[in-house]
């Protein structure tokens, strides 16, 4: 944390000439941004040609969430990415930046994919009274709520950072992001986690409480550097392990990314 912290420091000391690069940038982000904003994962696919429901109403619904869902992602992604080259101080900037592209390459897509299988989740299992059925009922219940949670959680703290006024707004933004992750684990994400069918596939409790611990750790220090003042060594410090957490985030997405680049332009 401490090295990239010295890394920003470093090759972002100019903030004018840092500031140019994003905006040479902003053009082809933007792109990559709203054509991801119309790619529906396959998960998506699978529940609405799978599905037996009558009523068009509610198919309509589940093909308008797989629209909605990736847009409003996207927007929230290409506004971090205007605003990061506003920005006041390095440390803002890397958030944003960091946050940004979170928020296209592994939130979109993988929140999406999440919804589609709790909505297939709960359609598989009928309600129950005893036995398996009834854990398998329960679980699928709490992996509905528990996405929701998830959701929301993430798109109030990406409409605090894009509305925020000052780098203590950004901060604050960012650290609701991860407190609606751990929020989703601690509320058994992981021991009622469901697969892109439905079929329910409990996470193993250790690695569950390892993504706790550094959701937690990560919201801790924007709330750190939110608090301290900007330009200070706590500020930037805090701000740094924010940003690498939010950078490793992304690269843990890239591949479903790139995946639903590829179908796009099939």
């Amino acid at each position: 944390s401490v090295a990239y912290s010295v890394f920003v420091s470093v090759t972002m000391a100019n903030t004018t000439m840092a500031k140019k690069r994003v905006s040479l940038l902003l053009t082809l982000f933007a792109f990559a941004s709203l054509s991801s904003a119309f790619v529906t994962p396959n998960a998506y696919s699978t529940v609405y040609k799978k599905s037996k429901i009558s009523s068009s109403s509610r198919s309509l619904i589940v093909v308008e969430s797989a629209k909605i869902l990736p847009l409003a992602y996207t927007s929230a992604s290409a506004a971090l990415l205007i605003k990061a080259t506003k920005a006041t101080s390095n440390s803002e900037m890397a958030v944003l930046l960091a946050t940004s592209t979170l928020s296209l390459i592994n939130l979109g897509p993988s929140d999406n994919a999440r919804l589609a299988s709790a909505k297939n989740a709960y359609k598989n299992t009928p309600p129950a009274s005893s036995g398996k059925a009834k854990q398998q009922r329960q679980a699928a219940k709490t992996w509905r709520s528990v996405v929701r949670i998830k959701i929301i959680g993430q798109l109030a703290g990406l409409l605090r950072m894009s509305c925020a006024k000052g780098t203590k707004g950004v901060m604050r933004g960012a650290a609701i992001i991860m407190a609606a992750n751990a929020a989703f684990f601690l509320c058994g994400g992981g021991r009622s986690k469901h697969d892109d069918d439905g079929n329910w596939v409990p996470m193993p409790s250790n690695v569950s409480s390892a993504v706790t611990t550094i959701d937690a750790i990560l919201s801790a220090s924007a709330l750190l550097a939110a608090s301290s003042p900007v330009g200070s060594m706590q500020h930037a410090m805090s701000a740094g392990i924010f940003s690498a957490g939010a950078v490793m985030g992304a690269l843990e997405g890239l591949p479903k990314f790139l995946a639903s680049m590829g179908r796009l332009f099939k």
